[in-house]
């Protein structure tokens, strides 16, 4: 269920003229004018590369009731379709979806950002609260400055919940983005290296970051965030005005992780809060993920502190995000596709869970970390060492800052023939399928620009194709 606007709530909501109105409410919201639904309204977005102005009348003719629209370059009498006519498209947008946040008095707004594992602790937060409770939630990697909008437009007028992924690569970002949502609740998942070719250093991530704590509407709003960093300084001075929750390892955190036993199946592990101690069952692989579920514990147990043992009883059925550290086993081997993202911190985390594994034979299959800028070489490096060490039968590597990958893990030991540097999407699926064998155990590990899974679908045709 979504809200139905009619034309003029809608242009009056983003200073916008009425050009041409059908009569008829709108639907729904598209970017694409090849995912058009009935009476949805098509939104033109004009950038350096593409102009969505060029697609207004094939929207129409697939069914969109109404476009939004910058310019007039195209013939608004065709097809019956309301025209509402702004300055700027995406503007327009962030405008309407404020709009309706505002209108959502009765709906809790839980914003989540982190360099690893937004989108798992989003849907870790989103299975906890569901349970008893309406929620809506991000869709995809809808979290920039066009997608975090079209998520607002699309939550349920009814929701007791709605939980905001919110990404960013540069400062600044994560504040706008919160003018946007205006969230009551914000989860840092943590800091790490992802972007750092962009911000430079580790400590402009975390101030980037804080950027949500600082974003948060009313004093005494919640704001979880990890106390195993450097950084939480910054966390606190940005929430001086908000009820802060730390989680992790160290003995300072709020909510204590402890005990981490991670498995090929499951990872186990024991949560302190307050004068309590509790164990901890979570069905999904990867010391890391024992991390973001206590991200998500956090959360939701300082919204409702009486539903904590409810909340940690939830996790024992939570299933994976696609893609992400998703375990498939197919024709006797069992398949890690973790390809949705890669980040030095998210690597080191895939190569442990890999060398963990009780496996025949264990292979990685792994391409570049992107926007690491200057310090990329070094990065690949590291990866390329702590690869040597993960006890793996063969690293490939595709990609290009990868060769600096293979180069370490050969000067660390591993032979000529197991660490290898591929050149094509088909080499590497043909010298893969020559490796593999009933009882292997593959993992898949890459930044989403190098599409890893066209090279799991030369080898399954029908796996990989519902990355999102």
């Amino acid at each position: 269920m979504i809200k139905t606007w009619q034309i003029k709530e809608f242009a009056d909501a983003v200073s916008g003229k009425i050009i041409k109105d059908n009569g008829k409410n709108i639907s729904g919201f598209s970017i694409d004018s090849r995912k058009i639904t009935p009476d949805c309204m098509y939104i033109a977005i004009k950038g350096e590369n593409h102009n969505g102005h060029k697609f207004c009348e094939s929207a129409a003719e697939a069914g969109a009731g109404a476009l939004l629209v910058s310019e007039l370059s195209f013939n608004c009498e065709k097809g019956d379709v309301s025209v509402i006519l702004v300055e700027d498209t995406v503007t327009a947008l962030q405008k309407a979806a404020n709009y309706y946040r505002n209108s959502l008095k009765n709906t809790v707004f839980i914003g989540v950002t982190g360099s690893n594992g937004k989108t798992t602790t989003r849907s870790m937060i989103y299975h906890l609260l569901s349970d008893d409770s309406l929620c809506s939630m991000t869709k995809g990697n809808f979290n920039n400055h066009i997608g975090l909008p079209l998520t607002l437009l699309e939550t349920n007028p009814k929701s007791d919940y709605a939980i905001i992924e919110m990404g960013m690569n540069h400062r600044n970002e994560i504040t706008e983005l919160c003018k946007i949502a205006n969230p009551d609740a914000a989860v840092i998942s943590n800091v790490g290296p992802a972007h750092i070719g962009i911000l430079g250093t580790l400590e402009n991530i975390a101030r980037a970051k804080s950027e949500i704590i600082e974003g948060l509407n009313t004093i005494g709003n919640i704001a979880v965030f990890p106390s195993d960093t450097e950084f939480t300084h910054i966390f606190e001075q940005a929430g001086k005005k908000c009820k802060l929750v730390s989680f992790g390892e160290s003995n300072s955190s709020e909510f204590k992780i402890t005990d981490i036993i991670s498995s090929a199946d499951n990872t186990k592990f024991c949560v302190s809060w307050k004068t309590d101690k509790y164990k901890c069952l979570l069905n999904v692989p990867g010391r890391h993920n024992a991390f973001n579920a206590v991200a998500a514990l956090a959360l939701c147990s300082s919204l409702a502190p009486q539903k904590i043992e409810k909340f940690i009883k939830r996790l024992e059925s939570y299933a994976p995000v696609s893609a992400r550290m998703e375990k498939i086993i197919k024709d006797g081997v069992t398949i890690i596709l973790d390809c949705y993202n890669a980040n030095p911190a998210s690597m080191k985390e895939a190569l442990r869970y890999l060398s963990d594994c009780d496996s025949n034979l264990k292979i990685a299959v792994i391409g570049d970390m992107r926007e690491l800028g200057e310090v990329s070489e070094e990065y690949h490096r590291i990866l390329g060492k702590q690869a040597s060490d993960a006890s793996l039968d063969y690293l490939l590597c595709l990609g290009d800052d990868v060769k600096y990958t293979v180069a370490e893990a050969l000067n660390n030991g591993m032979p000529a023939n197991r660490a290898i540097k591929l050149n094509s999407e088909t080499e590497t699926a043909e010298l893969l399928r020559g490796k593999l064998q009933k009882g292997s155990t593959v993992l898949f590990k890459a930044s989403r620009g190098m599409h890893f899974e066209n090279i799991v679908q030369k080898i399954w045709p029908d796996l990989g194709k519902n990355l999102h």
